[in-house]
Parts: structure tokens; C-alpha cells; sequence
């Protein structure tokens, strides 16, 4: 036999037994089990309307604690200009960077309702807490001055870590705003 004519015939094989198990299903009824079990019993809960409340002092007084920081945050970006990069100013950085953390470890573990704020606030602060250290590898990596050999080991961990603590620094603070912006919703929310 060709090749053609056997694959023919299994593609006509495929239909005529999907037809014959069709119809020979057809004629039999089924019974549901749950629909029996459930006729039996058929009784109507009245609907129920729950009063959500609204938000308590701690919980406030979480949300403002949450824009305060934010807000010396941002007023520390407007603060900033250019500045020669020394030992000390990476130092600073890296220990403005913890104080952030800290501030927003002072705010505690908030309602269960304000969960979903928390958690941005929870990778904020690890976030910083990495920019912190990257700054401080940094610090450790250049000269009082700043200076570092070009194509060095230490050239490219001050490199290195610059850009980590920056990036922790950016990625730190939006996080931090999503987090204010997802407290603002709930307090919209629960009123």
C-alpha cells in the first residue's frame, strides 16, 4: 500500500469512530449527582450586605507617617546638585540611604488592610538597604578624594557599585511613591 492511501485511511478511521462512540452514547441518559443532591435540599440564603469601616487612627496615622517620608525623601532629590564624588559624600549617601530604611522600619506593620502599601514599603526598604551597602563598597573602593585608578579592580568596583547604590536609590524611591499612591487608594477606599 502507498504512503498516501494509509494516511487516508486514517484520517477517515478518526471521524467513524468518533461517530460511532457518539452514537453510541446517544441513547443513554446521565444523571447528575449534584443536581439530585442539590433538589433535595433547595432552601435561599437572604443576600447580606456588609459595612465596610472606615479607617482608625493607627491606620491614619500610619498613611500620614508613610507621606512624611516620602516627602523628606523627595525634598532630599530637590536638594541635590552636581558634587565631586569623595569618600565622604558616597559615605553620606550611603548613610542617608539607611536612615531612609530606618524611618520606614519606625512605621511598623500596619492593619491588614493597609497590607498591599506595606509590601512596596517592605521592598523599599530592602532596596535601600542594598544602596546603602553598594555606596559604601564604593566608599571603601576610592581614595579620600575620590580618585581611583583607571582599569583598576577598585576603578571598576567603585564603578560597580555606584551604579548599584543610584539604581537602588531610583528603584527605592519609586517604590516608595507606588506605595504612597496604593495607601492613598485605600484611604479612598475605607474612606
Amino acid at each position: 500500500m502507498d504512503p498516501s492511501t494509509s494516511r487516508s485511511a486514517a484520517r477517515l478511521a478518526v471521524p467513524v469512530l468518533l461517530a460511532l462512540l457518539v452514537s453510541g452514547c446517544a441513547d443513554r441518559t446521565a444523571t447528575s449527582t449534584a443536581a439530585s443532591t442539590t433538589a433535595a435540599s433547595t432552601t435561599t440564603a437572604a443576600p447580606t450586605t456588609t459595612t465596610v469601616s472606615p479607617l482608625n487612627e493607627k491606620e491614619l496615622a500610619w498613611l500620614h507617617g508613610l507621606s512624611s517620608v516620602r516627602a523628606k525623601i523627595e525634598e532630599s532629590f530637590q536638594a541635590g546638585g552636581s558634587v565631586r564624588i569623595t569618600r565622604a559624600i558616597l559615605m553620606e549617601s550611603s548613610n542617608k540611604l539607611a536612615a531612609w530604611s530606618r524611618q520606614l522600619r519606625r512605621l511598623g506593620s500596619p492593619s491588614e488592610r493597609l497590607q498591599p502599601a506595606y509590601t512596596l514599603v517592605r521592598k523599599a526598604i530592602q532596596t535601600y538597604d542594598k544602596g546603602a551597602r553598594c555606596y559604601a563598597t564604593a566608599a571603601r573602593a576610592v581614595s579620600p578624594s575620590g580618585a581611583v585608578v583607571a582599569g583598576t579592580q577598585a576603578a571598576r568596583i567603585a564603578d560597580k557599585a555606584m551604579e548599584c547604590g543610584g539604581a537602588a536609590e531610583g528603584d527605592g524611591t519609586n517604590l516608595l511613591f507606588k506605595a504612597n499612591t496604593k495607601g492613598n487608594e485605600l484611604a479612598a477606599k475605607y474612606g
